[in-house]
């Protein structure tokens, strides 16, 4: 029993000081009352996902909704209902425990008659949530024991957000982009235009730009390793809750080469490594390693082990063969140069029969010429009998 609770103390102690990101799901009909909470008192919730299923009433009409857009199947509703989404990051977002009836809670939603909702959320240690201005966030490398994702929030979340400006620069690793999804945003609106406005920013020029928020969640992918968001305000002092949002890196960087090996093929999805003639890899004692990427990481331990001599002499190994399956980009670049290089090939096969038959032409007038020279010449020279 002492060594239980000597055990649930350090993880306690762990996930206090290294944080941790915890996936709850809790789901129940449309008029039970949801709890949501986390285990620990200093972690916050963030809304990740909203399902409504609606069961058929009175055979009037059934809706539902998959990814958090609503669906009517039959006869439509006259007015859309509050969204789930914006009332439950209205009433839990950026706190710890919160409860929810859908019923109730959104205004509207007796149109749906009865049904069941799901709701996925997250309890995040604050150590994973980046919650002050002009931060710049650097991703981990692949040799550090880092994260390759984590969530912003406004310094305020949620009671308000402060102003002018508030900014975040992440910036990934070679070859790696980086996605923002943005999980709540409540600022300031002058309709119909936004007073407040939050910019997503990639080498300097804004790819985004909204003060609203989007069902399901706007997702934006940067076009380099790096991107910037930016909250605007005209006032210092907003009474609203600001924006959450949760970034992560999409591809996987450059691999140190090993020791007496060198690359042979590179795409978003995977690298291939040789080693030199006489050496394999020690793990699959061949010379060939392939290394798949899986979201952002690599499926191997990191760095690669170097080459090692082979005790097999290099005459008598066996040739590996690699066969690498081209992306469709390249099928198509590949085709598209295939036509042009078959017509220039043709233009020069045309060009070199037609000259050929002009040399053969030319000669043969040639030898016309020169026979009717002749012909010419002993006609004049014969004596006249």
């Amino acid at each position: 029993m002492i060594i239980f609770l000597w055990m649930l103390f350090f993880s306690y102690l762990w996930d206090t000081n290294y944080g941790y990101v915890e996936i709850v799901e809790t789901q129940g009909c449309d008029t039970c009352k949801l709890m949501l909470t986390c285990r620990h008192l200093t972690d916050v919730i963030a809304i990740l996902k909203v399902d409504f299923v609606g069961i058929q009433s009175n055979g009037i009409f059934e809706v539902s909704s998959r990814n958090n857009t609503f669906v009517s199947v039959i006869n439509p509703p006259t007015f859309p209902p509050v969204h789930p989404r914006d009332v439950l990051n209205a009433r839990c977002s950026g706190l710890n425990h919160c409860s929810f009836i859908f019923s109730e809670d959104c205004p509207g939603s007796e149109i749906f008659g009865r049904g069941n909702i799901t709701i996925e959320y997250a309890c995040i240690t604050q150590d994973r949530i980046h919650n002050y201005c002009n931060d710049i966030i650097q991703l981990s490398d692949l040799y550090a024991k880092g994260l390759s994702d984590g969530y912003i929030h406004n310094p305020g979340y949620p009671r308000f957000y402060s102003g002018p400006e508030c900014k975040w620069k992440i910036v990934g690793q070679d070859k790696q982009r980086i996605k923002i999804t943005i999980l709540d945003i409540a600022l300031i609106v002058d309709r119909p235009n936004c007073a407040d406005v939050l910019e997503i920013k990639d080498t300097e020029q804004v790819i985004y730009s909204t003060c609203r928020q989007e069902h399901p969640p706007s997702e934006i992918i940067s076009g380099t390793e790096s991107i910037e968001i930016v909250l605007k305000s005209t006032q210092t002092f907003n009474p609203r809750r600001g924006v959450f949002i949760h970034y992560t890196a999409i591809g996987c960087p450059d691999i140190e080469i090993p020791q007496d090996a060198y690359l042979i093929y590179r795409n978003i999805n995977l690298m291939v490594f040789s080693c030199c003639l006489g050496y394999t890899f020690p793990d699959t004692r061949t010379r060939i390693k392939t290394v798949g990427c899986q979201g952002a990481l690599w499926n191997t331990t990191l760095p690669l082990s170097h080459c090692q001599k082979s005790t097999t002499p290099y005459w008598k190994e066996s040739k590996e063969i690699i066969r690498i399956f081209p992306s469709k980009e390249e099928d198509n670049m590949a085709s598209e140069l295939v036509l042009p290089a078959t017509l220039v090939v043709c233009l020069f096969a045309i060009n070199a029969v037609v000259i050929f038959f002009i040399y053969r032409a030319k000669k043969r007038q040639e030898v016309t010429d020169v026979k009717e020279e002749e012909l010419n010449s002993f006609t004049h020279s014969s004596p006249v009998v």
